[in-house]
């Protein structure tokens, strides 16, 4: 019995430590969606002086001069869309477009990353969750705890089948399937040592 509580404060420390590191982790994907979605509206709301500024880069040499998002000297946006080729049935949109087409791309872009980012924030949140959770039970072999790792795996499977591609998405379904019927195991486990004692 001494090696069974020695084990559940074990679990109880590691599941502590793991709620932290994924409250942080929270907090540093909200930070983010934050500055992403003020950075996307600040350069749609620069419009033209936008345009304007990235040309004066490009001429500076600071951004390589390109027809697609260009190349920052840090890192690359090239997600092959061409700010020409973009259009709108939205007769507002389409001028805005026509004016200052680098504004909205590179807003959207930034805009879609803030999404991301609360995306990911979301799903910290939910793994610390289940971290809070098994401290709480003293064991993960619960049914709350099968319940809720299952969802947050299924919606990162999700996530990454929409993102990466299939094999990652493939792959994360497969774990999926596992952890639940190892944590399904582990309950009938439980169960038993219950019943025994």
């Amino acid at each position: 019995m001494n090696e069974e509580n020695a084990k559940i404060a074990k679990l109880k420390k590691s599941c502590h430590a793991g709620k932290i590191v994924s409250n942080i982790l929270c907090i540093f994907f909200a930070i983010g969606c934050i500055c992403s979605i003020i950075s996307a509206i600040g350069m749609w709301s620069m419009e033209r002086e936008f345009d304007d500024y990235l040309v004066e880069a490009q001429q500076r040499g600071v951004i390589e001069n390109s027809d697609k998002v260009g190349a920052v000297s840090a890192f690359e946006f090239n997600l092959g869309i061409v700010p020409a080729n973009i259009e709108s049935d939205i007769p507002a949109v389409q001028a805005a477009i026509d004016d200052h087409p680098m504004s909205i791309l590179y807003g959207g872009y930034v805009f879609f990353l803030g999404l991301a980012f609360a995306v990911v924030s979301i799903l910290s949140k939910m793994v610390s969750s289940i971290f809070g959770l098994i401290e709480k039970e003293n064991t993960p072999f619960t049914a709350k705890v099968k319940k809720r790792v299952t969802i947050v795996l299924a919606i990162t499977s999700g996530i990454l089948l929409l993102t990466t591609g299939s094999t990652f998405g493939i792959l994360c379904i497969l774990l999926t399937w596992v952890v639940h019927n190892v944590i399904d195991y582990g309950m009938t486990l439980q169960t038993e040592s219950d019943e025994t004692l």
